[in-house]
């Protein structure tokens, strides 16, 4: 299954590049980014698609072992990075740290907001 359209950015993001990148960190009412829940960011287990929300993670976690564990040692200390597409916040990096803040009943989350410049700056070279 193709990549769903809300993260289909056009180009793949080179995250050591991007973390070594300095962008502000701010402090959110996670609310504000919710919808993030039912977007499809991994895979349930034993597939090949992009089929599991952050939310059915959550409502799955003994069943979905890996996740759950790439959830459960996830660093909050760390914040996601936000890109801004389709006139939506969704996540570029951080998709276990932003399941395991909502999980805990976190209010607030360490973000940073990757601008449009930066992420063509960040972005993985194209293989030929």
């Amino acid at each position: 299954m193709p990549l769903p359209e809300i993260l289909n950015i056009g180009f793949k993001i080179d995250e050591p590049k991007l973390w070594a990148t300095d962008i502000p960190i701010e402090e959110i009412d996670i609310s504000e980014i919710y919808y993030n829940l039912d977007i499809p960011y991994l895979e349930q287990e034993g597939t090949d698609d992009w089929n599991l929300t952050p939310r059915m993670l959550i409502e799955n976690f003994d069943k979905e072992k890996h996740h759950a564990r790439q959830t459960k040692k996830a660093d909050l200390k760390y914040p996601i990075e936000l890109y801004f597409h389709q006139k939506k916040w969704i996540i570029l990096d951080g998709v276990h740290r932003f399941t395991k803040a909502v999980r805990l009943g976190y209010k607030t989350i360490k973000v940073r907001r990757v601008t449009e410049d930066i992420a063509k700056k960040t972005k993985r070279p194209v293989k030929i």
